[in-house]
Order: C-alpha cells, then sequence, then structure tokens
C-alpha cells in the first residue's frame, strides 16, 4: 500500500484508476451544472458523437493518468482531418477542462496534463462582410416594403442596432426607453433542443446601453402600438411576455426563428441585393459607423465586445477606409484654405 501510494505521488484520490469514460461521466454528472447551456451542449456533442473522432470513442476505457501529450496531439492531428478547426476548438477545450479538473480533484498529479503545449490547428479569422452605403440603404428600403410584417423589425433592429441574433431574441419592451432613445441589453434568450434559456452575456461588457437613431425608434414606437393593439385583439389567448420581436399572437420568435424570417427575406429579394448570413447585419452596423468617423470604444461599447483592441482587429479593414477618409477631408480641407487665401 505504502509503495502504490508513493507511486501516487503521496496523495492522489481513490478515483485514481478511472478510464477516460468514467471520469467524464463523472465530469457531466457532477461538474456542469453552472456552464453555460450551449457550452454544455456542445461538450456533449463532442463527447457523444459516434464517429472516430467523437472523444468517448476514441479515448473510451483507457484509463485516464496512461493519456499522454502524445496521445492528445495524435488525436488532435486525426481530429483536424476530420473536422473544421472551430470545430475542433470545442473538442480540444473539453479535453482541456476534464484534465484540469481531475488534476484539481487529484485524480492525476499536478503537471501531468497532456493537453498542454499541443499543436493545435490554426483557424484563421474570416473577412468581414458588410453592406456598403448604397446596398445598406437598399436594404431598409426592401424591409420597409416587404410583404413579411415581422422582417422590418428584424432587419432594421439588426442593422441600426448592432445586437446579436440571441439578444435580439431576449429583448423585451422594458428594455426599451422611449424617451431617451435607447434600448438596454442584458441578456440573450436561446432554444436547446426546444428548451428555452435566459442567460447572460459572455462578459460584462455585453450588459449595455446602445442608442438608437430615431429610424430604429419610430419603428419601435410602430411595432410596441401593434403588441398592445394585438393584445386587445387576441384577450385570453394573447401571450404576453412582453418580447419584442414576437408573432401576432404574443408568442416570442427564437433565435432560428428570426434567422429563418431573414433567410426567407434575403430568397425573396436575392435578385435585388447579395445575400448576407445574419451575422453580416450586425458587421454592417459596425462598418457604417466606422466610415462615419465613429470613435473605436463607442463602436466596442455598442457591440458589447470585452477589448477594443479586438474590434480594431475584426474591423481593421473599415478602418483602414475610416482613415483614407480622413486623410481625404484633410486635403480637401488645405485646398479650400489655399483657394481662400
Amino acid at each position: 500500500m505504502e509503495e502504490l501510494e508513493h507511486s501516487r505521488g503521496g496523495n492522489l484520490s481513490e478515483d485514481y484508476n478511472l478510464t477516460f469514460t468514467q471520469f467524464a461521466d463523472m465530469y457531466f454528472e457532477t461538474y456542469t451544472k453552472f456552464l453555460s447551456p450551449s457550452t454544455l451542449v456542445n461538450y456533449k456533442r463532442a463527447y457523444n458523437n459516434r464517429k472516430k473522432h467523437g472523444l468517448k470513442n476514441y479515448f473510451g476505457n483507457v484509463k485516464l493518468r496512461k493519456i499522454t501529450s502524445r496521445n492528445i496531439q495524435e488525436y488532435v492531428n486525426f481530429l483536424s482531418s476530420s473536422v473544421s478547426p472551430k470545430t475542433s476548438k470545442n473538442y480540444i477545450m473539453l479535453l482541456s477542462v476534464l484534465f484540469k479538473t481531475a488534476i484539481q480533484l487529484n485524480i492525476i498529479e499536478k503537471g501531468g496534463n497532456p493537453t498542454i503545449d499541443i499543436i493545435k490547428p490554426k483557424q484563421h479569422r474570416k473577412q468581414v462582410e458588410a453592406y456598403n452605403m448604397q446596398e445598406f440603404k437598399l436594404l431598409l428600403h426592401l424591409a420597409e416594403t416587404d410583404s413579411n410584417p415581422d422582417i422590418k423589425l428584424i432587419i432594421f433592429l439588426a442593422v441600426l442596432s448592432g445586437i446579436r441574433r440571441g439578444e435580439m431574441a431576449g429583448l423585451k419592451w422594458d428594455d426599451v426607453n422611449f424617451d431617451e432613445g435607447y434600448i438596454y441589453i442584458h441578456c440573450c434568450r436561446i432554444v436547446l433542443d426546444k428548451t428555452e434559456y435566459i442567460k447572460p452575456p459572455k462578459t460584462d461588457s455585453g450588459v449595455r446601453k446602445i442608442y438608437i437613431p430615431e429610424q430604429l425608434l419610430m419603428v419601435l414606437k410602430e411595432y410596441h402600438i401593434r403588441y398592445l393593439t394585438n393584445k386587445m385583439k387576441y384577450g385570453k389567448d394573447f401571450k404576453d411576455k412582453n418580447y419584442v420581436v414576437s408573432k401576432p399572437d404574443g408568442d416570442p420568435f427564437s433565435p432560428n426563428g428570426i434567422s429563418n424570417n431573414y433567410a426567407r427575406f434575403m430568397k425573396r429579394h436575392s435578385d435585388e441585393i447579395r445575400y448576407l448570413k445574419f451575422h453580416g447585419l450586425r458587421h454592417t452596423y459596425a462598418s457604417v459607423l466606422i466610415e462615419q468617423g465613429e470613435n473605436p470604444k463607442t463602436v466596442q461599447h455598442n457591440l458589447g465586445h470585452a477589448d477594443v483592441a479586438l474590434t480594431l482587429q475584426v474591423y481593421s479593414h473599415s478602418y483602414d477606409t475610416a482613415q483614407q477618409n480622413a486623410a481625404k477631408k484633410l486635403g480637401d480641407t488645405i485646398t479650400e484654405l489655399k483657394q481662400s487665401s
């Protein structure tokens, strides 16, 4: 017994001999209560995936303490040939969390984390796609004249406030300040496996006031009147949940419902405007602000980014355009001064 304790490092848990599967099952049962619902779903998908690269399939009954850095690197290499770098990130993240938890529980020795220093597949940042000023103007016109009575609110909110899909789905009328002209973002609403979750933003900077233009304020007033009118019309059948983006009977649109409405709108107008993903409307909002010369800190705040460096990195191309415009304006000013002297 003394020999065994010595080989364990002297103070390892009785769970020293758990297999990867046994420990992962224990982790999901006991240590995931405070994870965000979407993170937990992604972790479970990575673990239970029945394909060869699924974590449960790959590591299975191997003892946790026997898994080496080389084993992890071989898995990551195999994973990179099966899924995208973005998806790989979820699998690698779960592996890292599992081994960190095992160390905290004294199941494996400190310093024995095999996920440290592995070489991960590079995830290249995609070029931001956004509408230019002419397309931006056209988009608003198409939304105003479209046959779907819900699309105007969805598109105006997305492109004139820059909020995310989950933030839009969670926005309530109490979060709209008509007097001072802003919306207050403090939560995301997500629906996973038909279950609804309300969760706070990932970072403190996600909680924010966004001052909105008069055009969006007027659209919100229009739809608030519609909400109250429908409440009277439907009576006891009205689902009075107070959500801004909702159906005539008051039932709120899910994030997927918002995306589906937008996708159908894009299809109806495919011969008039180029297709952008829904998230491209958020990029358009940011790009328009930047091209107008808005302060980077304001753009960061409105988007809910944790750091202005992220904003500058994501929208570097737009800032190049803004700087070119600034240089041109300065040149025009100098020309005007020379002509007036």
